[in-house]
């Protein structure tokens, strides 16, 4: 793993065993009030790396991250439940905890990343020959759109919440529009790099 948990003292900071993660502000961010954000970057580490030993011992994607919530540290109640911010960061509905992810999976997964932007922008022009008419395209659009959503499924390790998948989504369509003709032929002409993928704030 890029970033294991189990390397983690139990008490100490993240930061403090990988300093590299301060580059990324968003890492820094609070998740909210009553989630802390030590147990919320090893759930997201452990959940979203490739080489996870949690996605081979649990296959159902749901199990896995519960089984890592619990294993990170989050408490459960005396029903046997997590507390609702828990809870939310499960169901992807914390939008801090949904950036955070979307960054790891950037620089963790880079090629792959580089990969989904390329096609969402293959997508999209072969989506507007369609609408121009060209019907002939229409089995090419099905392909690249069956391609997005399997490197999709892999690079979230096959977590298909929505609510993450519309963040990476979002950020991917953003840097998406760095690839059009215009803006590469705008940053060669001012010396600038063609496609730089921003930091997520």
């Amino acid at each position: 793993m890029l970033y294991s948990p189990a390397k983690v003292p139990e008490g100490e900071s993240i930061f403090k065993i990988f300093p590299d993660l301060k580059k990324y502000s968003i890492f820094k961010k609070s998740p909210g009030p009553e989630l802390d954000n030590n147990l919320t970057l090893m759930y997201i580490f452990c959940m979203y790396d490739k080489s996870t030993p949690y996605r081979g011992k649990y296959t159902d994607v749901l199990k896995r991250k519960i089984e890592i919530a619990h294993d990170v540290g989050f408490r459960l109640d005396e029903k046997g439940n997590f507390e609702d911010p828990v809870e939310d960061m499960l169901k992807g509905k914390n939008g801090v905890v949904n950036r955070k992810i979307v960054e790891f999976v950037r620089i963790h997964r880079s090629f792959k990343y580089t990969y989904l932007v390329t096609i969402e922008a293959s997508y999209y022009n072969v989506m507007l020959e369609v609408m121009e008419g060209a019907t002939k395209r229409i089995p090419d659009l099905k392909n690249i759109q069956e391609e997005l959503e399997e490197t999709m499924a892999e690079i979230l390790t096959e977590d298909d919440n929505p609510y993450i998948r519309d963040a990476i989504l979002r950020y991917v369509e953003e840097e998406r529009l760095q690839l059009r003709p215009e803006d590469i032929a705008l940053k060669l002409a001012n010396n600038e790099q063609p496609v730089t993928f921003k930091e997520i704030q």
